[in-house]
């Protein structure tokens, strides 16, 4: 009191803005311990196989789920064709009978890799009809071992054919796949067509843009009779395994882009995903939540697209009678895929890559030497070279991996190289040389589809010069070099008469270019 009268004390606006802050904060702190109680709760609902390590089918162990922080990972993707959680009167169990022991049929098969450090994805579909060498059992098709021995079997079976090592094992059955997508609101798919299968109770009978719910999805993606209206008559354009492959990766590339534009990259509604689909999820037992948030990081800015498709080169087999038997991988063809999933896409670490910095202007080689080994990578020396209009990654046989590990950092992205001649990798910088991406590098996945789509240079360093000085003249140590590993007879023919033609435009790459996806819609059409 002074004076009579009651002294208010009023705060400062800084101090209410502390007051307010520090409640916020309080309110957090309570929300998220909250949230991570609902997390660790929808964590524990989850179902898990226990995947027994032990070689009893003469593979020890059948996962290896000791995986490092980082390290590259396989998943085993089951979808079976379960009716567990389904009402009787699901148009789905048209013509379905339960197995009252609980035992179902591998519908699909995935095996997905992840590499955290690049930030690339690969999925590879195995044909349920392909014929398999299913170890203590007969031999049969491959889609049985879920059936004959449970997750255990399907596993020892996926590993011993192909040779690849997984770590983790996911199985989803068809009332998962639909709560899933209803949980989305739908996924909306580009028909060019209307569409029917008839034994499903599927039909999209207007071409354009339809949000297909979980029950219209489920169809779409395990129709084996899909017709289209084509030129006023009804067509079967997904009548094998094959064509529903393809419908079913494109599908998963929908429904990441459907699940990010709803916020999936949001912890709360990722949560909610998994919420929904946890009553028909199982997983192997060792498969950590910590692992999956260290995933989820690793990918929050993936773009769907960039998901590498693939799937195996098959061919038909038939009994004795003429029958059908399944389906017959082939060995050399598949060769290289499989080494992509036994880890030769893999990315490096910088730490791991030695690189030779070459180029005719001295600041540019002083910048790109200086920063690179700033980022961890091996600067074993800085060369002058003849000038080049554009940035050349050099490599010898082996080191590609190395090569596009440099290239992710270099800005923009440069050619990128095989020749024999080079001894580990060689950045000869070019007059487009923009510096390095210190920061924020591009995830490898879209600098190997640039790097692709970029074909070869018209021009390039010629490394059995020993990269001369500069002063020796620029066109000494240029030349049209065909790559190694063999030329067509017009890069022969390129490299002999010494034409400046884009030896690119004559060596296209099938893989290079924007990807296919079925259901997105065309140019100019839009389905938000």
């Amino acid at each position: 009191m002074t004076d009579g009268r009651e002294v208010v004390l009023r705060r400062t606006w800084p101090q209410r803005l502390v007051a307010v802050g520090c409640l916020a904060v309080i309110v957090a702190a309570v929300a998220l311990a909250d949230f991570a109680e609902h997390v660790e709760e929808v964590w524990r609902d989850i179902d898990r196989v226990v995947i027994i390590n032990e070689g009893q089918y003469g593979q020890d162990p059948l996962l290896r789920t000791d995986t490092e922080p980082g390290e590259p990972v396989n998943f085993l993707i089951v979808g079976t064709d379960s009716a567990l959680g389904l009402d009787p009167d699901d148009p789905v169990m048209r013509g379905r009978v339960v197995d009252p022991t609980g035992r179902s049929l591998a519908d699909t098969i995935m095996l997905v890799r992840l590499d955290p450090v690049s930030g690339s994805a690969w999925v590879l579909s195995i044909p349920r009809d392909l014929w398999a060498v299913v170890p203590g059992a007969q031999d049969n098709r491959i889609t049985s071992a879920l059936y004959i021995g449970g997750a255990d079997l399907l596993v020892a079976t996926v590993t011993s054919m192909f040779d690849v090592e997984i770590n983790h094992y996911v199985e989803v059955n068809l009332a998962g796949f639909r709560e899933v997508v209803d949980t989305l609101g739908g996924v909306p798919v580009w028909f060019n067509n209307p569409v029917r299968d008839d034994r499903l109770s599927f039909s999209i009978t207007e071409p354009g843009c339809h949000v297909l719910n979980g029950e219209q999805a489920l169809h779409y993606v395990r129709s084996r009779r899909y017709t289209e209206l084509i030129d006023g008559r009804w067509r079967i354009t997904g009548g094998d395994d094959f064509t529903r492959i393809e419908r079913q990766q494109d599908f998963l590339v929908l429904a990441l882009d459907r699940a990010i534009n709803r916020g999936a990259r949001n912890p709360s509604t990722m949560v909610e995903l998994l919420d929904s689909a946890s009553a028909s999820l199982t997983l192997d037992q060792d498969l950590t939540l910590a692992e999956l948030i260290a995933l989820g990081e690793a990918f929050a800015d993936f773009n769907p697209e960039n998901l590498q498709r693939e799937r195996l080169e098959v061919y038909t087999v038939w009994w004795p009678d003429g029958s059908y038997k399944g389906e017959a991988a082939y060995r050399g063809a598949n060769a290289p895929l499989l080494e992509i999933f036994r880890g030769a896409a893999d990315s490096v670490r910088p730490s791991e890559v030695s690189v030779t910095i070459a180029g005719f202007h001295d600041i540019f080689r002083d910048d790109a030497a200086s920063r690179l080994a700033g980022e961890g990578f091996d600067v074993v020396d800085s060369v002058p070279s003849p000038d080049i209009p554009e940035t050349v990654v050099l490599h010898g046989t082996g080191h590609r991996s190395e090569a596009l590990t440099v290239a992710q950092y270099l800005e923009p992205v440069p050619y990128v190289v095989e020749d024999e001649r080079v001894d580990g990798v060689v950045a000869v910088l070019g007059a487009d040389y923009g510096g390095i991406n210190f920061v924020f590098q591009a995830p490898m996945a879209e600098v190997r589809a640039r790097v692709q789509a970029r074909g070869l240079p018209p021009l390039l360093p010629d490394p059995g010069s020993g990269f001369a000085p500069a002063s020796t003249g620029a066109g000494e140590a240029l030349a049209p070099v065909v790559p190694a590993g063999g030329a067509t007879a017009s890069l022969a023919s390129a490299a002999a008469t010494g034409s400046l033609v884009a030896l690119a435009a004559q060596s296209p790459d099938p893989d290079s270019g924007p990807p296919v996806i079925q259901g997105r819609p065309p140019e100019g059409e839009s389905c938000s």
